[in-house]
């Protein structure tokens, strides 16, 4: 056989549960709850409502930026926002952004690149999320970072895209992520300043001027304290560094504190200011006043507020935040409803919540130094059990014939069934990636507290996630704590389960050697408990390793065996995916006549009430004398490998529309 030959895409069998049991109301309320806010490829998180001032700074980045879609100079497509923590780059990124939509209709891009915390986001999965939302198949996204920069350019080259780079780290995190088109903007903020940019594309933000902090406490307190304590309120401003986001931590504890006067607060924030700096703290402005606002939450919130610090995800649900706390729910979400009123929480996009990062550090050092480590780790398994309990609703939609059903019954009309359908799989998936940290964050914090089941389970039903985005990385660590997991458990059917996900993804990597040796301990496993289906699907995954290793004759072999048990336990489905695994092979080798047969005999099983199927099943015959020994000895031996190759593309291309379109 050549070596020119391409390659065909075989059918695994994985082990995750073929039948669930849905309740199909509570999965749809909770779907339709989100479906209104799904809105790819405009990715912009909400504006503030209540932002005030840097109306100099804003102008001038939308001039600069609006010169893109009038002069094309490259030099002028970029801007980059820097300062110091807590001076508001983002929001004022984020405020101009929203006013530059209409000026680039086509998308707006955004990611927050995490550059000031331990494990930036890379270049390379940013570009993933970034193709995806732009339409890019799964499997069409390049492996190298070269390759997927080249790709994300051509996509914007006649494009009127925006692109808002949060909070990153370097020029080197950037690079990759800027485009090439002259159509194109690009918007950077960032603490450090960054090198090899030319100086007007830079703007460097410092403290609000006097007059706009001022407005800005003003409209988040009210205007009534103005004419009364004004000296108190130009004191406030000053010992906040007139950074907005100390100004806005005080308005949440002067809100929450209506009797207090501004003079009143004005001094327990010098005195604050003073005891930090006596500790040389940084940040002194927001750290005395998060001091203070932490002084002043009761006993509830104030735990709650630091058991968020063990959150990894930039997102915080409501849901995740009241599993946090042994408490009743009605308390518990006061307590949540209490932070966002003390400006301890932000409102972020799609019914979340954020920290500020500041905020955040100062939640976890209070954490550390105050719940003990019994109380972290009690709270930590709450929440994996609520991730448990929603990425098993999330799974169901991931699977087609569940969420036809759910889409059938949330709605009649085919018609706004298919949309239906199509926003629940979209929900999900966007779901499954906000919280992709925090899931496998889970996967860890249950391995850590030996809550082996919620090991297993979580890694179980993240499978077709990991599948579908090839976070291949993720599949292997979270099963192999899963493996770990289901042997301390001494489950012998789960570790075999999970064996046989672990071996997929090793073969979905290239990596033969490992998935044998995992569905070679499946199918021993499989076998010891008389489980036939287990065994039949560890062969057949089996056969798919030896066809990669060109171990044509071991590979049908273990076919024919996978194929009698299907068949004989009236698995058409499998059955047939298998006799689609054996026609490739006999492809690759050259022989035609098998190939068509069992692609015929896979038709049949797979569709066999389909009317088409009988046409279909007729034009693969014909196609035998397409690809037949004498037509192939007549052509030029340098063109073999395309006739043949783009045969069995084609019957493949018509097998695969008739399997998806019915």
């Amino acid at each position: 056989m050549t070596g020119d030959n391409p390659r065909y895409e075989l059918h695994f069998h994985g082990l995750v549960q073929d039948s669930i049991a849905v309740d199909y109301k509570k999965v749809t309320e909770i779907f339709q709850y989100r479906l209104h806010k799904i809105t790819p490829p405009h990715q912009l998180p909400p504006d503030l409502k209540d932002f005030t001032g840097r109306k100099t700074e804003g102008n001038r980045i939308l001039t600069q930026l609006r010169q893109v879609t009038l002069t094309g100079e490259i030099e002028s497509k970029i801007s980059i926002v820097t300062g110091i923590a807590g001076v508001g780059k983002s929001t004022l990124a984020l405020h101009v952004a929203h006013q530059l939509k209409s000026d680039f209709p086509d998308a707006q891009l955004y990611v927050n690149l995490r550059g000031t915390e331990g494990q930036p986001l890379e270049p390379l999965e940013v570009l993933a999320g970034f193709l995806r939302v732009l339409g890019v198949n799964e499997a069409s996204i390049p492996q190298s970072l070269t390759e997927r920069s080249e790709l994300y350019r051509s996509l914007l080259s006649k494009k009127r895209v925006l692109i808002l780079l949060d909070n990153a780290r370097d020029e080197f995190q950037i690079r990759p992520l800027l485009p090439e088109s002259v159509s194109c903007a690009v918007l950077v903020t960032t603490r450090r300043r960054l090198t090899g940019f030319p100086e007007e594309t830079i703007l460097e933000l410092s403290g609000m001027t006097e007059e706009e902090a001022i407005a800005l406490l003003y409209n988040l307190v009210g205007v009534q304290r103005k004419e009364a304590e004004s000296e108190a309120s130009k004191t406030i401003i000053e010992l906040c560094d007139r950074l907005p986001l100390a100004i806005q931590i005080t308005s949440g504890i002067l809100n929450n504190k209506p009797e207090w006067q501004l003079s009143d607060y004005a001094n327990k924030l010098a005195d604050e200011r003073g005891r930090l700096e006596n500790l040389r703290i940084s940040d002194l402005g927001v750290r005395a006043n998060l001091t203070l606002s932490y002084q002043e939450l009761s006993e509830i919130p104030a735990r709650l507020f630091r058991l968020l610090g063990l959150l990894v995800g930039l997102n915080i649900e409501p849901e995740v935040a009241l599993s946090l706390l042994e408490s009743d729910p009605d308390i518990a979400s006061d307590a949540f409803k209490t932070l966002v009123g003390m400006k301890l929480l932000e409102v972020g996009s799609e019914g979340c919540y954020y920290f500020h990062d500041l905020v955040r550090l100062f939640a976890r050092g209070h954490l550390a130094q105050e719940e003990p480590a019994e109380v972290r780790q009690a709270a930590r398994l709450r929440v994996s059990r609520w991730y448990l309990e929603t990425a098993e609703i999330a799974d169901v939609a991931l699977n087609p014939e569940t969420r036809r059903q759910l889409a059938s019954v949330s709605i009649n009309g085919k018609d706004r069934a298919n949309i239906i359908e199509g926003n629940l799989l979209l929900t999900a998936l966007n779901w499954l990636e906000m919280e992709r940290s925090n899931l496998l964050a889970s996967v860890e914090w249950a391995h850590q507290a030996e809550d082996w089941e919620i090991v297993v389970s979580l890694a179980r039903n993240l499978v077709n996630f990991f599948n579908i985005h090839g976070y291949w990385a993720d599949w292997e660590r979270s099963h192999g704590l899963g493996l770990e997991a289901s042997r301390e458990l001494g489950n012998h059917q789960r570790e075999a389960e999970t064996l046989i996900n672990l071996g997929n993804v090793y073969s979905l990597q290239g990596n033969w050697e490992k998935a044998s040796n995992c569905y070679e301990q499946s199918l021993g496993i499989f076998t010891e408990l008389s489980n036939r289906p287990g065994v039949a699907k560890s062969l057949s995954n089996l056969g798919n390793v030896y066809f990669q290793q060109n171990s044509w004759e071991q590979g049908i072999e273990r076919y024919k065996q996978s194929l009698e048990i299907f068949e004989d336990l009236g698995d058409s489905y499998r059955g047939g995916q298998t006799l689609a695994n054996m026609g490739i092979i006999y492809a690759q080798q050259n022989d035609p006549e098998n190939a068509v047969r069992f692609w015929q005999e896979s038709l049949t099983k797979l569709h066999p009430d389909l009317p088409k199927s009988k046409r279909v099943a007729e034009w693969l015959q014909s196609m035998k004398g397409e690809v037949s020994p004498q037509t192939i000895e007549s052509k030029p031996r340098g063109k073999l490998p395309y006739i043949l190759g783009a045969s069995i593309l084609i019957i493949i291309l018509v097998l695969f529309l008739l399997f998806i379109f019915g």
